[in-house]
């Protein structure tokens, strides 16, 4: 009598909540209690840059969830290039210069721009997107220094984290104090930073139907945040938002399709909105590790790749101006 009556409670709680608006939808990992993450906001500046008088400076900020974060194997990687490349990569680019703090600064920069190598990711042994960004970026501009801002959160939603009922929330947050703090040091240094483009590599943790659902309408406040935030620092032709679809992994059912069909439909409202597919450019999660496949994250060659495109698309904006 008393599991029937418990029973019954719990039925009567189901139908109240399922029918008030204001609740997150049964099935839902994260609810109200969850959106205000306890984000460390407190970002020391480590002065390492040489000052240098009125100096233009193009900066790149990548921005995202784990992929963007750096979970791919640098082990893996050391297998699947020649040992000359591998070589370049582990002495890193000069001129490609990345201040970084991925998951609330579990992993960072120590507040220093340095140069980009194989050791941004977000643990020892694993490497980001910024690494082909930067085998992309250096050549291009020789002679000149370049810049990379890197404020990744892996595991969280763009829906509940990023933003919350479309409005700027506790990661966005962070996000912005982090940039800013080292927007402000490199002017303090005599640098004149622009904004060029704001690379994204997120939507992993939305596809649920309900969170994809309100996929495109979130990035639509989302960036807007990112051009008014940063309106300060934008070039005369307005900031670039190049956005990378997410891949068919297990990891990613079922709405991965909805994702990057917003992410498409982002894109095309705007020049300044760049959207490419990994999946089309057959990147894979299924084979490493071979004992047991990471789903949710690039494999180590994908992730070289998904950098490479990133940086692809930021010289098409050169090309095209």
């Amino acid at each position: 009598m008393k599991n029937k009556i418990i029973a019954l409670l719990l039925l009567s709680v189901t139908l109240l909540t399922s029918c008030d608006k204001n609740k997150i939808p049964e099935g839902e990992e994260m609810g109200y209690d969850y959106y205000a993450i306890d984000m460390n906001t407190d970002f020391a500046v480590n002065d390492t840059l040489d000052k240098v008088n009125s100096k233009a400076a193009k900066v790149f900020i990548l921005i995202g969830q784990s992929n963007a974060s750096g979970c791919s194997l640098t082990s893996y990687l050391k297998e699947g290039v020649t040992e000359e490349k591998y070589a370049e990569f582990e002495v890193g680019y000069k001129n490609v210069l990345i201040n970084y703090s991925i998951d609330n600064q579990r992993s960072t920069s120590g507040g220093a721009f340095v140069k980009t190598d194989l050791t941004c990711g977000v643990d020892e042994g694993y490497f980001g997107p910024e690494l082909g960004m930067a085998e992309v970026l250096s050549p291009a501009f020789p002679g000149e220094t370049v810049f990379i801002l890197k404020f990744t959160m892996s595991g969280y939603s763009l829906n509940y984290h990023w933003l919350y009922d479309y409005k700027r929330a506790s990661i966005y947050n962070a996000f912005y104090t982090f940039s800013e703090t080292y927007l402000e040091y490199l002017q303090s240094v005599g640098y004149t930073p622009t904004v060029e483009a704001i690379c994204w590599m997120q939507g992993e943790s939305d596809t649920s139907e309900y969170k994809a659902g309100k996929y495109y309408d979130n990035t639509v406040a989302f960036v807007s945040y990112l051009r008014e935030d940063f309106s300060n620092y934008a070039p005369k032709g307005g900031i670039y938002f190049i956005d990378a679809g997410i891949s068919s992994s297990p990891y990613c059912l079922p709405a991965y399709p909805e994702i990057n069909e917003a992410k498409k439909r982002f894109s095309d409202q705007s020049d300044l909105n760049i959207y490419f597919s990994t999946i089309d450019a057959g990147l894979t999660t299924l084979y490493e590790p071979v004992e047991a496949p990471d789903l949710g994250h690039y494999d180590a060659l994908s992730e070289l790749e998904l950098g490479r495109m990133f940086g692809e698309e930021i010289l098409g904006i050169y090309k095209n101006k």
